[in-house]
């Protein structure tokens, strides 16, 4: 309330003052500001023009009204029709208000509006992408529409402006606002490939509510694949090893032959380009950072597999035998053990490929290899059941798992087993929800275990996955695309590529479309573009730093030599 002093009769609020005041000048007495009530910066003052003559002020009356929203706040007359406030500096975004109550003109008018309103708005607002990651790959535009946050209320959001190698494949369609700092914005694509590229948003069309431009830009970095070394032989039905230095291994697949990628180099060395023969069915694993095992096969033509074991010194080149299997075997499973010793898992003994009489004789043994006597043990318990074209993996508790498999042409299994190498014994493990056959196994960050890219499966698109703290299988999403011969890796975000596979052989497409697993999240299959070649029955490598390697296999039924990275970045 004013004070009794200050009242008079010229307060427009009463008739006697509507009266003089309509006499005096036909608009209301008043006093404004120049900016527009609009401030950057550090403020510590406020020039105010009035529109009448100013009656003497009482300045401490005023500081005391004031006191409470500013600090050393003082005023001052400045000529007839000008008042000078002055307080510490306001450095805190925020609407501030002066209380003029007592201000009144040389003709004892009162203020019509008795608080005056400064604005302070130093901040300029940012905008961000929300759940984005600085490097990331085309799942980014699978939803077809992105999310923005802002730093602060908008009092505008306009359509982005888009540059970079991607933006010419990107149409902008429509701008949803959920509220004042979050916006939707849907758009379309036309990717030819899933190239490295890179895509820069800018908001030249967003300004706050104190008409603050956006100025900040978002740069979006995708991962794609760019083309590798082609390799000396076509492979197919093969595995690509890696040894301590990241040098890529290809050897056999339907070619007696090995040669080495080196880390850092741009073509693979054809280093023996006449190993024993083995036509296909061979297993390897590492032994240690530079020695890579090979085991059994089949020679071209032949009705038996082979017994022999060999160790190729990615290093020398040096290609040695190293004993032989109790039982010979092709299409088994291979596993290095915790203690570092070899378990050599099931397969075929004998095959006749023609008919009439068209057979093979699966094994339900399993062997060890000992590294340093180059001597293999059989396994005195049996398996739980014959398994050839199975997979196999060491879980974390040091337990092999076994999956899947065939006992008999077109006759896959929906049974799995455990190894405990601690009791040398086998039991049986959870069922899978359908028979599977000619199989993968990936082991995963989390410990479990997916199954995918079975040739045998009742022509079905289940991913699978063993939880392995439920000790269950159960199908964690269906793949958009049948992708026998596939091959997935695990993406640095938790995701799974799969490229490339077939639809029961046919090696055209939609084996060049390439999709991702959210695992673990959504559990959904994305498209995530296009591969070069229609692919299958090839391999893949993972490198320290997250990017792949993809080799070999078969395209259109004729081997392929191209080899493909993905992950390097633009």
């Amino acid at each position: 309330m004013i004070q009794s002093e200050f009242k008079n009769v010229f307060d427009p609020k009463s008739v006697t003052g509507i009266l003089l005041s309509s006499i005096s000048s036909g608009a209301t007495f008043e006093c404004n500001e120049h900016s527009n009530s609009k401030s950057f910066g550090n403020i510590n003052q406020v020039l105010l023009k009035c529109n009448r003559e100013l009656a003497a002020l009482d300045t401490e009356f005023l500081s005391d009204l004031n006191e409470q929203t500013f600090t050393n706040v003082s005023f001052t007359k400045v000529g007839n029709d000008q008042l000078l406030i002055q307080f510490d500096p306001l450095n805190q975004d925020g609407r501030y208000e002066i209380n003029l109550k007592s201000v009144v003109s040389g003709f004892g008018e009162t203020l019509s509006q008795d608080m005056y309103p400064i604005i302070v708005d130093t901040q300029l607002p940012v905008i961000s992408l929300t759940n984005y990651l600085p490097i990331t790959d085309y799942t980014f535009f699978s939803s077809r529409y992105w999310d923005f946050a802002s730093s602060e209320p908008l009092n505008q959001f306009g359509s982005p402006l888009l540059s970079g190698s991607l933006a010419s494949s990107i149409v902008i369609r429509s701008i949803q606002k959920i509220d004042d700092s979050n916006f939707r914005v849907y758009f379309e694509t036309n990717f030819v490939s899933n190239e490295p590229g890179s895509l820069t948003i800018a908001f030249p069309n967003a300004e706050d509510k104190a008409l603050n431009n956006v100025t900040n830009s978002i740069t979006i970095r995708l991962i794609g694949l760019v083309p590798g070394p082609t390799l000396h032989y076509g492979r197919s039905e093969f595995e690509a090893f890696q040894n301590q230095n990241g040098d890529v291994i290809a050897i056999y697949g339907y070619n007696s032959s090995a040669e080495i990628l080196r880390r850092g180099t741009n073509d693979f060395i054809l280093t023996n380009p006449s190993l024993p023969e083995i036509h296909r069915g061979e297993r390897g694993v590492m032994l240690d950072g530079k020695r890579l095992f090979i085991t059994g096969g089949l020679k071209i033509y032949a009705s038996t597999a082979l017994p022999e074991s060999y160790i190729f010194d990615t290093e020398t080149t040096s290609f040695v035998q190293s004993g032989s299997m109790v039982q010979p075997r092709h299409m088994h499973d291979i596993v290095k053990l915790p203690n570092g010793k070899v378990m050599v898992i099931g397969g075929i003994k004998d095959y006749t490929p023609v008919l009439p009489g068209l057979y093979f004789t699966t094994l339900n043994s399993a062997e060890i290899y000992d590294p340093i006597a180059e001597t293999f043990t059989e396994i005195t318990n049996r398996m739980m059941s014959p398994r050839s074209f199975s997979c196999s993996v060491v879980l974390n508790d040091g337990r092999v798992f076994i999956v899947g498999g065939t006992d008999g042409i077109f006759a896959p299994k929906d049974t799995t087993e455990f190894y405990d190498p601690m009791t040398e014994s086998f039991s049986w493990g959870p069922s899978l929800p359908i028979p599977v056959a000619a199989l993968k196994c990936l082991k995963l960050t989390d410990g479990n275990v997916l199954i995918y890219g079975a040739q045998l499966s009742n022509l079905s698109n289940a991913t699978m996955l063993f939880d392995v703290a439920k000790n269950r299988v159960m199908t964690v999403a269906n793949s958009l695309y049948r992708r026998e011969w596939s091959m997935a890796l695990e993406l640095p975000d938790g995701g799974v590529l799969f490229y490339g596979g077939a639809y029961r052989y046919n090696t055209s497409e939609p084996s060049r479309t390439i999709e991702k697993l959210d695992y673990g999240k959504s559990n959904s299959f994305y498209v995530m573009g296009m591969s070069r070649t229609s692919i299958s029955k090839h391999s893949g490598v993972k490198f320290s730093d997250g990017t792949f390697l993809f080799l070999g296999g078969e395209s259109g039924g004729m081997f392929n030599h191209g080899t493909e990275y993905y992950g390097l970045i633009e």
